[in-house]
C-alpha cells in the first residue's frame, strides 16, 4: 500500500508537493481504512485519495509523475541515454535542475521508503530505507560527490557480508560508471536477481496508471483470453444502464493486405507490420494478432456489444459505443481485479464522459470490493458533485491549483475547517478552499 509520495520539478510541478494516505480526521467508519501491522505498531491507511482543481492545475502532471517514476524503476534505462525527464520549465534556482521522486509504502509487513533525484543526464541520489521500531534506517544509499563520482554504501541490514546477495550487490555498486550514471542501482540489483530488489520492483510493477483510453486498447485481447472478465464487464454494463447486455469476442483470420488496402494505410505502416512475426497491433480501434507458423496468419480480434433494439439483438463494435461506455471499459477491469491482486490504481479523469451517479457507483463499489484486500485508488476529477461527505471522508480529498509562479501546489481538504451542516460543495464553488478556475473579465467572448 502507498503511504506517502513526494515529487518535485516534473512538468507543471516545481517545488516539492507531498501526498499522503495517512488519515488526519477522527472518523469511526473503518470501511474507508486499512489497518496494517508494522514494526512500530498498527497504522491506519486510507484506501482512496482524490484530486480536484481547475483545468491545467497539474492534476494530470501528478499522475504522469507516478507513471514516469514507475516505468523508470521497472523498465530501467539504457546506458548513456540520459534520463528522459520532463522538468518544470520555470527553472527555479533553488532546485538546481534536480527532480525528486520519493515513495513510502507497505509491503509484506515492512515499511519502506525508496527515492531518487535526477537531472536530465544522470541520477544524483538514491536510497532504500526500512522502518525499525523507532525510525527509518537505510539499506543502501547512493550519492554523487562534488567530483562527479558515484558513491554507494550498502548497510549491514541489507544482508550479511558473506551472503550471496550482499557479495553480488558489492560487485554491482562498482559498475555504476560514467555511462551508467543514468541508471538506478535498484534496477541493477533487480536485473541481477537479488531478492530484496525483486520484491521492491514488483511493488512498483503493481502500480497501475490508467489514463483515458489506455485500458480499452488492450481489452479485446484480455477478454479473448479471460471469459470471466468478459462476463463480469458485460453484466456491469447492463447493471449501469448502458444498453449493453452481453459482450462477445469475434476472431477472424483475414488477409491483412486486402484489409490494409481498404483502410488505405500508408505503405511505411504496412511495411513495419509485415516485419512482425509474433505480436499484437492496433489499427483504427481494431486488434490484429500476428502469428508465425507454417504459414503466416493474421487474426482480427474485435469486441461485439449486444443491444436489444426493437425486439432484436443488434451487435455494435467498440467504436460505435458511446464515450461513456468506452470510459467504463477503461475502469471496469480495475473493479474486476480489486480484491484479487494488490494493485494500487492511479486514475486520471475518472469522471470523463460519466454521469456523477456512475462515477460515485464505481468509487463506492471499489471500497466494497477492496475491503479484504490491499487495493487503493488515487484519482483526479472535475466532477465537483463528488465532493460529498456522505460518500467521502474529508481527508480523502485534495485540491490542486497553480500559484502566482505558475507551479502546481497541492493542499489537503483536511487543512480547512468545515462546520457541521455546512455545504462543502457550495463552499468549494464559492472559492473558500481555492482550486477553482478564475474566469477573467474581458471582451473575447460575447
Amino acid at each position: 500500500m502507498l503511504l506517502r509520495y513526494i515529487v518535485s520539478n516534473f512538468k507543471s510541478i516545481g517545488h516539492p508537493v507531498e501526498f499522503s494516505m495517512f488519515p488526519t480526521e477522527e472518523n469511526v467508519d473503518e470501511s474507508y481504512l486499512k489497518t496494517i501491522k508494522t514494526r512500530a505498531g498498527e497504522w491506519k491507511i486510507l484506501r482512496r485519495g482524490c484530486f480536484f482543481g481547475p483545468n491545467a492545475s497539474g492534476k494530470t502532471s501528478f499522475i504522469e509523475s507516478v507513471s514516469f517514476a514507475r516505468d523508470f524503476i521497472v523498465d530501467g534505462q539504457k546506458s548513456g541515454k540520459g534520463t528522459g525527464i520532463n522538468q518544470f520549465r520555470g527553472d527555479f534556482d533553488d532546485l538546481n535542475g534536480i527532480s525528486l521522486f520519493q515513495f513510502m509504502f507497505y509491503l509484506k509487513g515492512e515499511i519502506y521508503e525508496y527515492g531518487f533525484t535526477m537531472d536530465r543526464r544522470q541520477i544524483h541520489e538514491e536510497w532504500l530505507m526500512r522502518l525499525t521500531k523507532k525510525d527509518l534506517k537505510p539499506l543502501f544509499t547512493r550519492v554523487t560527490d562534488t567530483r562527479g563520482r558515484t558513491v554507494i554504501d550498502i548497510e549491514s541490514r541489507f544482508g550479511k557480508s558473506d551472503s550471496k546477495d550482499r557479495i553480488l550487490a558489492e560487485v554491482l555498486k562498482d559498475s555504476i560508471q560514467e555511462k551508467q550514471k543514468n541508471q538506478l542501482f535498484l534496477y541493477k540489483l533487480y536485473d541481477n536477481g537479488i531478492k530484496k530488489a525483486e520484491k521492491i520492483v514488483q511493488w512498483f510493477r503493481e502500480l497501475q496508471v490508467i489514463f483515458p483510453g489506455t485500458e480499452a486498447r488492450a481489452l479485446p485481447i484480455r477478454m479473448r483470453e479471460n471469459e470471466e472478465l468478459r462476463t463480469y464487464i458485460g453484466r456491469a454494463l447492463n447493471e449501469m444502464d448502458t444498453g449493453v447486455f452481453e459482450i462477445s469476442v469475434a476472431s477472424n483470420e483475414i488477409d491483412f493486405h486486402e484489409f490494409a488496402e481498404k483502410l488505405d494505410l500508408p505503405r511505411e505502416i504496412v511495411e513495419d507490420i509485415e516485419e512482425i512475426k509474433n505480436g499484437i497491433v492496433s489499427i483504427s480501434g481494431r486488434y490484429f494478432i500476428f502469428a508465425e507458423d507454417k504459414k503466416k496468419r493474421t487474426i482480427l480480434v474485435q469486441l461485439k456489444f449486444a443491444h436489444r433494439l426493437n425486439g432484436k439483438t443488434v451487435q455494435f463494435n467498440i467504436e460505435e459505443e458511446s464515450d461513456g461506455t468506452q470510459r467504463l471499459l477503461d475502469l471496469l477491469p480495475m473493479l474486476f481485479m480489486t480484491g484479487r491482486t494488490p494493485f494500487i490504481y492511479f486514475v486520471d479523469e475518472i469522471d470523463r464522459s460519466l454521469h456523477t451517479k456512475l462515477s460515485q457507483f464505481l468509487l463506492d463499489r471499489f471500497i466494497a470490493e477492496a475491503e479484504d484486500g490491499w487495493n487503493q485508488i488515487i484519482f483526479t476529477s472535475h466532477d465537483v458533485n463528488l465532493i460529498d461527505f456522505r460518500h467521502f471522508r474529508q481527508d480523502e480529498i485534495w485540491f490542486m491549483e497553480k500559484n502566482h509562479l505558475g507551479e502546481s501546489v497541492l493542499r489537503p481538504f483536511s487543512d480547512f475547517e468545515v462546520k457541521d451542516g455546512q455545504n462543502a460543495l457550495k463552499a468549494y464553488l464559492n472559492g473558500r478552499f481555492g482550486a477553482v478556475p478564475v474566469i477573467k473579465g474581458g471582451h473575447g467572448c460575447r
